[in-house]
């Protein structure tokens, strides 16, 4: 029995769409950064990541590099293996995790958000200007930011982006706004490392994708009944 052609285009448009969509992992955020954080008490620079999808994601094996953006020369995100659902965590520069307890102490406690680290030779966020790439497993480009120069004191703030693409943030955190608060080890210091937690969470890529294929699916079953009506 033959298929109309507007049947055959719904078909292809499912199809394409289950081709384009990006990776399982195109919610991972980069939501802030603290380039200065090496020179606070805790001694370690940090970036918040937060899942943005509607599903737990496991970064196992995903890396971090800098303004460099390579994955031969990135280094292991350790510590945290699964992020739920508008999770944010946060990574720091520290070997073997070491620099947490002060971090969790300057930050006042910081119950319930998994703290993650890295460490290795060739990273380094300047706070005058640098950058924070992630790379999934397979060397894949996952989610990335850039910044400027930056006072010590505030964190950068990308709380709103759902956009993974490698984009300039230079928006500060504000006392009080978006989850930020003043830091216990020092007043003057703003952030709100894992604060954004439980941000509105949106359908996965591959839920558009089976939308797509159900509405092209539907379609081709619809004109194959008038077709045999007709007839």
């Amino acid at each position: 029995m033959k298929i109309s052609l507007a049947s055959r285009l719904l078909l292809t448009v499912g199809a394409l769409s289950l081709a384009l969509v990006p990776t399982a992992h195109a919610q991972l955020i980069i939501t802030e950064v603290m380039p200065g954080g090496s020179a606070a008490t805790y001694a370690a620079d940090w970036f918040e990541l937060t899942n943005k999808g509607a599903s737990a994601l496991n970064i196992s094996g995903f890396k971090v590099d800098d303004s460099s953006a390579a994955f031969a020369t990135a280094l292991a995100l350790q510590g945290v293996t699964s992020i739920a659902p508008g999770e944010s965590v946060v990574f720091m520069e520290s070997a073997g995790g070491a620099a947490i307890g002060a971090f969790q102490t300057f930050w006042g406690g910081l119950g319930g958000i998994q703290l993650g680290f890295y460490s290795g030779a060739g990273i380094g966020l300047s706070s005058s200007g640098d950058a924070v790439n992630i790379f999934d497993s397979g060397g894949s480009f996952v989610s990335g930011v850039t910044f400027g120069a930056n006072a010590t004191t505030f964190t950068f703030d990308n709380h709103a982006s759902t956009n993974p693409a490698s984009t300039l943030i230079s928006a500060l955190s504000v006392d009080g706004q978006f989850g930020a608060f003043a830091s216990v080890g020092t007043p003057t210091s703003f952030g709100s490392p894992g604060a954004i937690a439980n941000a509105a969470a949106v359908p996965e890529p591959s839920t558009y994708a089976a939308i797509f294929g159900a509405l092209a699916l539907s379609a081709a079953v619809w004109s194959r009944r008038r077709a045999a009506s007709v007839s």
